[in-house]
């Protein structure tokens, strides 16, 4: 348990550390300190009910798909971040530790649903959840026009990622044709999300139904509250303005720690067999 604990806040730290080395210091206000102890508090929770393999499959999968994500999702121009973005990948990991203790919690409280596989039940559920980030496509057209908000405007003018993040970017009020193509997902986007809803199928085929609806209910209750808080603080931007799209909480999210549990679950399967 010890060594648990060890890891959990060594991950912590990195994460910290990194952000203050990115530059994001000024960042960090006070209920961004708040909402990471609360996670680090509950990561630690639930590392000390996982087995050591399962936490340590959670922030290696968490840690590379999170990283993958944040460089889809910046090519593809759905978000940007001022400096460089290490720090989130490490998030990611911690997020994904969080998600698991949410949807042991959520999944206790499902008992009453028929607890047996229901494999065709499962990839439909899953196809619904991806099918949510195509049905909310609009908001990847939102908008034409995104001002620059006073508080970004009035920081110091020598960000490092002023030339890629496009919340420096001027654009006319009335929108312009030259940048409508960049407001939709481009081909990696759909590689990405492609090859994660096959994956997630593949890792999740044949658990229960109740299972598969807590870790979709924790991917969404922790997409929405970080990503509300990140954007909150100016950590990350999108063009919805301060709230997360839709289809990234979702859509994104769940499909993302599918994919990350399953893999760690596997781990576990694999120490155990």
């Amino acid at each position: 348990m010890i060594v648990k604990i060890l890891i959990v806040g060594g991950l912590g730290a990195l994460l910290l550390t990194s952000a203050v080395r990115e530059g994001y210091t000024d960042y960090l206000h006070g209920y961004v300190i708040v909402f990471f102890s609360a996670v680090l508090a509950s990561c630690i929770i639930t590392a000390c009910v996982i087995s050591l393999r399962h936490l340590v499959g959670l922030i290696l999968f968490g840690f590379a798909i999170g990283f993958v994500t944040q460089a889809i999702g910046m090519t593809s121009d759905m978000w940007c971040y001022d400096h460089s973005f290490m720090f989130a990948a490490f998030s990611w990991a911690l997020a994904a530790i969080t998600m698991e203790g949410i949807s042991k919690i959520i999944r206790f409280k499902l008992k009453m649903v028929m607890d047996n596989p229901l494999n065709v039940l499962t990839i439909l559920v899953i196809f619904a959840v991806f099918f949510i980030t195509l049905a909310l496509q609009d908001q990847w057209k939102y908008a034409m026009h995104r001002p620059i908000p006073r508080e970004c405007a009035e920081k110091d003018e020598s960000r490092t990622q002023k030339a890629q993040c496009f919340i420096y970017q001027t654009m006319p009020e009335e929108g312009s044709g030259e940048f409508q193509d960049t407001y939709e997902p481009n081909v990696p986007f759909w590689i990405f999300y492609s090859a994660l809803l096959a994956f997630a199928i593949v890792m999740q085929y044949g658990i229960s139904l109740t299972e598969l609806l807590s870790l979709i209910l924790a991917a969404w209750i922790m997409g929405g509250i970080s990503e509300g808080i990140g954007a909150t603080a100016n950590l990350w931007h999108f063009r919805t303005e301060t709230l997360p799209p839709l289809f990234l909480v979702l859509g994104g999210w769940p499909l993302e720690f599918l994919v990350i549990r399953g893999l760690a679950a596997r781990m576990d399967d694999a120490e155990r067999g």
